[in-house]
């Protein structure tokens, strides 16, 4: 009891934390993505105010120089008009205008200017054109103007801010009620595995006492030579097996749990190509079937966990063994910077189309109604195989049959570097 309560007490207060660690990723990622929509928006809004201001002091200007007396022009527009050496100005022209160099470029050249003017703390924007005889000059006050943009731009600024906390809030508060089930299930799904290992650690533990002391017992009795010897490799076959069990239950407590991947070491698969071979020969043999190895190179190294990619051969070892004929074949070798693992059997293949399925969880194409010669199903070996083969950074598919029968599932891992001799 003590044990379980300190499986379930201490990691939920780690889910807890996940939880909420995930919750505000979720959250930030979308008050970021908010933000941006928003602030671009708020850039196209600010962009089209922008340009309609600067098309409506345009449209007044060229409306102002075709004007015949400053006295017809708007009291926000200031015209003025030079003819022969006699120069007419509006009423409330300002300081500083008008732009005398201006006109005097224009008279003599003909050409139109535009300029900006400051005059005072204030900025105008002149036009100045030749018409006729005349030269004209109209100047508008853009501060007006600017200082609207300027209030547009804090306003977006601030929406898009205040927009952004308000998603912020909300998008946490949704994220974690949305997460809540899932975290839910994953704890489930941890603490089932963790007592289910738990509870067939201690009965693998005795089965491997009492197969060790059934050892000692056979080598120290007076057993005939050919029984004793065959009794005691069996032995050790069953311990072999129990310290793979345990093996495969410790990976599966450490891939039931993300936080916890376990260490990576330098795996051979070579060999273990050949300690499953020696595994499968019983069944094999049971169902009068031909285990082949092919591995041209001793060593194919690749980094990860002896058990989980014990696991890989066994599945598809299981796999191959449920639907052959005659033989299943297994291969090693390596491409390039991958390390290739190929199973192939002679039985009846995929069915057309199953194969994008094979590696999902309880996918099957049997026949339910003919368990014995239905096509080929799979359950949860293949899909523990791409699960394994992902979390290595590698991958699993199954190829076209060879000579139009057969299976063929093929995994790609990386290679693990060789190291030189020093």
């Amino acid at each position: 009891m003590r044990i379980r309560r300190r499986l379930s007490g201490k990691p939920r207060s780690l889910e807890e934390a996940e939880l909420r660690r995930a919750a505000l990723r979720l959250a930030v990622q979308f008050t970021a993505l908010t933000v941006v929509l928003l602030g671009l928006a708020a850039v196209l809004v600010y962009g089209l105010v922008s340009t309609q201001t600067r098309s409506a002091a345009e449209q007044t200007l060229l409306s102002a120089v075709d004007s015949k007396s400053p006295r017809d022009v708007p009291l926000d527009v200031f015209l003025a008009v030079y003819d022969d050496g006699r120069l007419a100005v509006s009423r409330n022209m300002p300081s500083g205008l008008p732009d005398e160099e201006a006109l005097a470029d224009v008279a003599a050249s003909g050409e139109s200017r535009r300029d900006l003017v400051t005059a005072g703390d204030r900025s105008y924007e002149v036009l100045t054109v030749r018409r006729g005889g005349d030269v004209v000059q109209a100047a508008v006050d853009t501060g007006d103007a600017a200082e609207q943009l300027r209030r547009l731009a804090l306003a977006l600024v601030v929406s898009v801010l205040a927009a952004g906390i308000a998603a912020g809030a909300l998008s946490a508060w949704a994220a974690r009620a949305a997460m809540r089930p899932m975290a839910e299930a994953l704890a489930l799904q941890r603490r089932f595995v963790a007592d289910a290992s738990h509870e067939l650690r201690t009965p693998l533990t005795l089965l491997s006492m009492r197969a060790q002391m059934l050892r000692r017992r056979l080598s120290a009795e007076a057993v005939e030579p050919r029984f004793r010897d065959a009794a005691v490799h069996a032995a050790d076959e069953v311990v072999e097996d129990t310290k793979v069990l345990n093996g495969i239950l410790e990976d599966l407590l450490m891939s039931a749990d993300p936080r916890h991947t376990g260490p990576l070491e330098e795996i051979n698969l070579v060999e273990l190509a050949g300690s499953a071979v020696n595994s499968l020969q019983p069944a094999a043999h049971r169902r009068g079937l031909v285990l082949e190895l092919d591995a041209p190179d001793p060593q194919v190294p690749v980094r990860g966990g002896q058990f989980a990619l014990q696991r890989v051969f066994t599945a598809l070892g299981d796999n191959a063994l449920e639907y052959a004929r005659s033989r299943v074949r297994f291969s090693v070798r390596k491409s390039g910077r991958e390390a290739v693992i190929r199973v192939s059997d002679d039985g009846p293949g995929f069915p057309p189309g199953f194969s994008r399925q094979a590696f999902e969880r309880f996918a099957s194409a049997r026949d339910r109604t003919d368990e014995t010669s239905g096509p080929r199903h799979y359950g949860l070996g293949l899909a523990l195989v791409a699960e394994i083969a992902a979390r290595y950074g590698g991958s699993v598919q199954a190829l076209p049959a060879v000579n139009g029968s057969g299976g063929v599932l093929e995994v790609r891992l990386p290679a693990a570097r060789e190291h030189s001799p020093a």
